[in-house]
């Protein structure tokens, strides 16, 4: 397989919200996870979208259109900022899985995925670094949050976030975010369940022409 060309970040000017003084933030349109490891470092860290003021401090943050190929697991994440995201996103995710097979590269399992926030970007990148399938996490997150919910532990709006993996026992740890931020929920089991559930969806092709996990995808297909 030819060696995948690394792509160089640009820099565009912006101005802090907080003190008005100009910026400058390099911005990562194409990302490829073997060869650009400064980017990757950026989102791991959740910093892919983010500047940090030099004049007072203030995190500002930055929204541009990213295509990700995570070339370990085969998969390309987009995050675009254009309008209708799940009408024009999945097209151009489909343009770079093609793009690969033009070139004579294996494309069978890709995953394609679509993220709406850049939040959600980092965080699949995230999960996939970790060695999870972010669809199962996902229906974690909603069965974890269905069981809080009637417990009266947390609020309807608020969002569980993957954290990291809990080396004492291989359980996944949350951090809860809106009402109590910072609260982190630790999950000794459930993975291997849920992952169990997507395997058996594959094998019967029931999420080909998926493209979004996300809360309202895995609320719907959690029984």
């Amino acid at each position: 397989m030819a060696q995948a060309k690394t792509i160089q970040p640009r820099s565009i000017q912006v101005k802090c919200p907080s003190c008005s003084h100009p910026g400058s933030v390099e911005v990562w349109p194409i990302i490829t996870s073997t060869t650009d490891e400064r980017a990757m470092e950026l989102v791991l860290n959740g910093r892919l979208f983010e500047h940090v003021c030099p004049a007072c401090g203030k995190k500002v943050a930055v929204a541009y259109d990213c295509l990700l190929h995570d070339v370990e697991h085969r998969a390309f994440l987009l995050y675009t900022t254009k309008e209708n995201p799940e009408v024009t996103g999945p097209h151009r995710l489909m343009d770079a899985r093609d793009a690969l097979r033009a070139k004579s590269q294996n494309v069978d399992n890709y995953q394609l995925r679509l993220a709406l926030t850049t939040f959600e970007f980092c965080e699949k990148v995230r999960i996939w670094h970790d060695g999870y399938d972010d669809r199962a996490i996902e229906l974690m997150k909603v069965a974890i949050k269905r069981g809080m919910l009637k417990e009266g532990i947390i609020g309807a709006r608020d969002v569980l976030i993957y954290e990291r993996t809990i080396e004492e026992n291989g359980g996944v740890s949350f951090v809860v975010v809106g009402e109590i931020p910072g609260d982190v929920v630790g999950v000794p089991q459930g993975y291997d369940y849920c992952k169990r559930i997507i395997d058996e969806a594959d094998k019967g092709f029931d999420l080909v022409g998926e493209y979004r996990f996300g809360a309202a995808w895995a609320n719907a297909y959690l029984p």
